[in-house]
């Protein structure tokens, strides 16, 4: 286990624990994830996510098949403790891995940024590398990930590059290499909490899913979670530079 991955791995521990500090999910905590959504679509008890402007660089959108269906399957298992709560599942088409965001929700956007923006991923010199799955987690606020590990740090690599060329980039960047998968919007009960502990107990440290990372896409998503957006751009990842290892 290299240090990229001890880092990483305790990280996600480090926030996906906090979860279990009580015995049912904190309404001011799953607040942070009701606001994502339309108001009228949470007491209709059909989450829709919220319009808004991000540009973001991601891979995924859409993974392969056997990678998507078997992030599926260990969603279900989630699902399945969870019944009748109020919960929104990323759609799997959806699913996506983060490198990097270039603006969120609330920042201005000058729209001489995008070519900037166009000409520092176009750039990017990085290898296709492999991408595991290895465990599914859920924090305090309610969002369900699963635990993504990049090999070898080559998420991390292209974000660091772009921190440094570009000077707009905002501060607030993920530091992990997650697949969201969904968000869970009330409590679900005493009974149900235990047996999710334990469920995640179990798949903490599965191996779920495993694929190869060959192309990045820059992205203008309108709606959260990708339901709607657009692929303004897809930049290949060089097979012969470096090289992925496992």
């Amino acid at each position: 286990m290299n240090a990229h991955f001890q880092s990483l791995d305790k990280s996600y521990r480090d926030v996906g624990d906090m979860t279990w500090a009580t015995e049912d999910f904190v309404e001011e905590k799953l607040e942070i994830s009701r606001s994502l959504f339309v108001d009228q679509s949470l007491a209709d008890g059909d989450p829709r996510p919220k319009q808004l402007e991000v540009y973001a660089l991601v891979s995924g959108l859409s993974f392969e098949p056997n990678f998507m269906q078997n992030l599926v399957e260990a969603r279900d298992e989630v699902d399945e403790i969870i019944g009748d709560a109020l919960t929104y599942w990323v759609k799997p088409e959806n699913l996506g891995v983060e490198y990097c965001v270039f603006k969120w929700p609330t920042d201005d956007w000058d729209d001489n940024n995008l070519p900037i923006v166009k000409d520092a991923t176009a750039n990017i010199s990085a290898p296709a590398f492999e991408f595991t799955i290895k465990g599914i987690q859920i924090n305090p606020d309610g969002c369900v990930v699963a635990k993504g590990f990049d090999q070898p740090s080559s998420i991390f690599k292209v974000r660091e590059e772009l921190k440094k060329n570009i000077s707009f980039l905002p501060k607030r960047q993920s530091g992990w290499a997650h697949v969201p998968l969904g968000r869970i919007l009330e409590p679900i009960g005493v009974n149900k909490f235990a047996r999710l502990r334990e469920k995640m107990k179990e798949m903490s440290n599965r191996e779920i899913a495993q694929t190869r990372i060959d192309v990045m896409r820059l992205v203008h998503e309108t709606r959260w979670y990708m339901e709607e957006k657009t692929v303004i751009k897809e930049i290949s990842l060089d097979s012969h530079v470096g090289g992925a290892t496992r």
